[in-house]
């Protein structure tokens, strides 16, 4: 086991995406193997907190206090029988999807950060563009090897209910509380997963680093399809994009199938012809379209079906584009990922700090918020880019506003969050909480809320000393 006490090698250990500030620890301990970490954590008091890759975007793996546990050196990757593949913790999205290249095997979800660590996936139940069509990160998890912060150690794996009792290695055992709160009935990444008879395996994916330590992950795998048919569409009117959404869903996956439905507001394809200088002067806003071939020999039926379905709608047809090969593909990805980095590159250069929502609806909301989004936005002078995956009802608006405005930012941004509530929907559906959103969180939940995950994390870490200062 390596453990760093100086402050110059703690310090990188202090950061990630969220630019949260004011961090401490009083040393990093990087364990070799499991059976290291969970001896290590029997006899440790302190408060620990588990540092993924750092590409989270709120503050969970900055501490205010005790210990650092960093799993880097957990970082193993094989295969595990047919469809299936055991990796560390340490291992990133980059390079699961490297070793599945020669396989035959693909691992759908596809955040934009592809230097997360899939631990950090599985503690904040990553998504990504393709989770219309495919699901989450919780949808593909088979089995961990898991720590509590007392060094118990299990193996948990896919089938083992609630309603039974969660036993360790060393014969103790945690009976899940009698509780009455349930997760949000849409795309949700916000505090710890709750239905009716669910797996305990669902309970720590998403749990934001709180209840106990992935040292071992068995993910579940699909066959690689042979292509994708693609394009980006454009649209002289906000409008005519958003009422496509109701249409595709209605078809339920006959004739047309998207995986992946993602939209660009004005503003965004603004910034975006910096980098695409042949989007259309006349796109007011454009929505990127993916659907998986299986076999290719159904490549050209599936073109067909997508061109014969978008000939009807008010599209900006002769001017959208459509994918040509892998190149294509790549650059459509790339012209996606693409807003988040300029809008951070902006961000750095004028010296501002953006407010950026993670929020989601259930479907029959859909037009509501949409419109509700425009018209709040228009109702106050600021700049904004709105872009996100528009087939989960889950729209990232990063409001950008000079120092004189964030207090009416800010504003907007509570406006935002109490009219989401108020539908039912979802403050994080896929960044997770952290340190920065516990007070919308709280707000979400409701006291009785509070309560019932407050018992479960009694049950699992008494002394709240996991994940200290995350969620709640």
């Amino acid at each position: 086991m390596i453990i760093k006490t100086e402050p110059e090698f703690i310090a990188p250990y202090l950061r990630d995406a969220s630019n949260f500030s004011g961090g401490n620890a009083e040393e990093v301990v990087i364990p070799e193997t499991s059976d290291e970490l969970a001896d290590f954590l029997k006899n440790e008091t302190r408060p620990v907190t588990v540092a993924g890759a750092g590409t989270g975007l709120t503050a969970s793996r900055i501490p205010s206090g005790g210990i650092i546990v960093s799993l880097e050196r957990l970082n193993i990757i094989g295969k595990e029988g047919e469809g299936r593949v055991r990796i560390g913790p340490a291992v990133t999205l980059n390079e699961l999807q490297g070793f599945l290249v020669p396989t035959g095997w693909f691992y759908p979800p596809n955040p934009t950060e592809t230097w997360a660590s899939l631990g950090g996936n599985l503690a904040t139940n990553a998504s990504g563009s393709r989770s219309y069509k495919y699901g989450v990160t919780r949808d593909y998890v088979e089995e961990v090897e898991l720590i509590l912060v007392d060094g118990r150690k299990t193996l948990l794996k896919r089938g083992l209910k609630i309603t039974e009792p969660l036993t360790f290695e060393d014969g103790s055992k945690i009976i899940f509380p009698n509780i009455a709160y349930r997760s949000p009935e849409c795309k949700n990444a916000a505090g710890y997963f709750i239905q009716p008879g669910m797996d305990w395996l669902d309970l720590f994916i998403g749990s934001d680093g709180t209840l106990g330590i992935f040292t071992d992950i068995v993910l579940r795998l699909i066959p690689r399809p042979d292509d994708f048919v693609s394009g980006i569409l454009f649209f002289k009117e906000e409008s005519s994009c958003w009422e496509l959404i109701p249409k595709i869903k209605s078809l339920d996956g006959k004739k047309i199938d998207p995986c992946s439905l993602e939209y660009f507001d004005y503003n965004a394809l603004k910034r975006l012809k910096s980098k695409h200088k042949n989007i259309p002067n006349r796109s007011k806003v454009a929505l990127f379209f993916e659907q998986d071939v299986l076999k290719m020999k159904d490549y050209d039926l599936i073109l067909e079906n997508w061109y014969e379905f978008l000939s009807e709608e008010n599209i900006m047809l002769d001017d959208s584009w459509f994918a040509q090969g892998p190149k294509d593909v790549q650059m459509f990805h790339d012209f996606r990922h693409d807003v988040p980095a300029i809008i951070n590159e902006e961000n750095s250069r004028a010296g501002r700090v953006k407010l950026g929502t993670d929020m989601a609806v259930p479907d029959k909301y859909f037009m509501s918020m949409m419109q509700f989004y425009r018209e709040t936005l228009k109702a106050n002078d600021l700049d904004y880019v709105m872009f996100g995956h528009l087939g989960d009802n889950h729209l990232h608006i990063n409001l950008l506003p000079e120092e004189s405005e964030r207090d009416m930012a800010q504003k907007v941004y509570d406006q935002m969050v109490d009219q989401i509530l108020e539908w039912g929907g979802t403050v994080s559906a896929e960044h997770g909480i952290g340190k920065l959103k516990k007070k919308y969180f709280a707000k979400m939940v409701g006291s009785s809320g509070l309560k019932d995950l407050n018992k479960i994390k009694y049950c699992l870490d008494p002394e709240n000393r996991l994940g200290a200062g995350n969620m709640l």
